[in-house]
């Protein structure tokens, strides 16, 4: 009996002091938070002659911080489009997964690991964070929308900032060899409300093969004039080689953005794609677009990365109507008619409404 007892208390102290020895604390959880954006469309097409209404793209993104240098954003996208033979097709993706980490003790270091917005250029592939409802053709074929793969950006001084890149090839979620793109971008912020960055690209791009590697060279601006007047712009300069040739293009585009008043403003775009050798629109040629968008926008969104754009202080709205005009143009015959031809001209028209949550 005593011995039973001494155990007992014996054990008890252990676990007082157990108890003690370890740390309490009442701080809750970090909790998971839910946003996104839904995207509906109405659209008209000249050369068509046709007209759709659409319910376009659902997003629903999470973002979970696991402490003050380590976080994780994801983002599935539900895109409905016309496919390549006519009929409706529904795709689901990831649309951006990011582990970000700053190393305790070295706040000027930030890496980030995973699928996201390739880090050049002033347009981006979610409409929230567009100031157009299209995407121009320097987006789309001069340049890569998404990287898989890591970025380590080094704050150098408060106004400049490098980051080296290794990824897949340009929007490959896969990729398609055994080699892989790697970048250097350079970032000044010389002032409030400006920002430049230069951006140079490496590496193969062929299907199964590591021959013929690509390069891209980037320039890229952003500026705010006041509260009232956003500019940016990209220029981009391609080449890769195709056997004994080399091929080359040239694409850049400019956006302005004036807020009118309170719940209005008005985009505008202009748009060029020097592809002579054909290799990234399938036939020689020089296209280039003009896009006129007015807004009317509501209520500002919360906070995260669908909140602002950019570089800027423009808070993105909860909810915006913005229908746009686009008139485009080849040196070639290129736009396809509903008659079957081709044309070198092309007009379109969209009505987009954008509702963040």
């Amino acid at each position: 009996m005593r011995t039973a007892l001494c155990c007992a208390l014996l054990s008890l102290a252990a676990g007082a002091a157990g108890a003690q020895e370890r740390e309490v604390t009442f701080e809750a959880p970090k909790p998971v938070t839910v946003s996104g954006f839904a995207v509906g469309l109405f659209s008209w097409d000249r050369e068509q002659a046709a007209n759709s209404a659409l319910a376009s793209k659902l997003a629903v993104s999470l973002f979970r911080p696991w402490s003050d240098n380590l976080y994780l954003f994801g983002q599935l996208t539900t895109h409905v489009a016309p496919g390549d033979s006519g009929a409706t097709t529904t795709e689901i993706e990831i649309d951006n997964l990011i582990v970000s980490w700053t190393p305790p003790g070295a706040a000027a270091l930030n890496v980030i690991f995973g699928r996201f917005d390739a880090p050049l250029g002033f347009e981006r592939d979610d409409e929230p964070l567009n100031l157009v409802p299209t995407n121009s053709f320097n987006f789309g074929l001069a340049r890569p929308a998404k990287l898989t793969g890591l970025v380590a950006r080094y704050t150098l001084s408060p106004r400049l900032a490098a980051a080296l890149i290794a990824a897949n090839g340009w929007d490959a979620a896969i990729d398609n060899n055994s080699g892989k793109t790697g970048g250097l971008r350079l970032e000044w912020l010389p002032a409030e409300g400006a920002a430049f960055g230069a951006t140079a690209l490496y590496g193969p791009e062929g299907a199964a093969t590591n021959a013929n590697p690509r390069t891209l060279v980037t320039a890229d601006a952003t500026v705010q004039r006041g509260s009232h007047l956003i500019v940016g712009g990209e220029l981009n300069r391609g080449r890769q080689r195709t056997g004994a040739a080399i091929a080359s293009w040239t694409g850049g585009a400019v956006t302005a953005f004036w807020r009118l008043g309170r719940s209005t403003g008005l985009t505008v775009r202009g748009d060029l794609l020097d592809d002579p050798d054909g290799f990234t629109t399938g036939t020689p040629q020089t296209l280039r677009s003009l896009t006129v968008s007015p807004w009317y926008f509501y209520r500002e969104a919360q906070e995260g990365i669908f909140s602002a754009i950019e570089h800027t202080s423009f808070r993105l709205p909860a909810f915006a109507l913005r229908p746009a005009l686009r008139f485009d143009h080849s040196t070639a015959a290129f736009f396809a008619e509903h008659t079957g031809g081709f044309t070198r001209t092309h007009v379109s028209a969209v009505v987009e409404l954008v509702y963040l949550f």
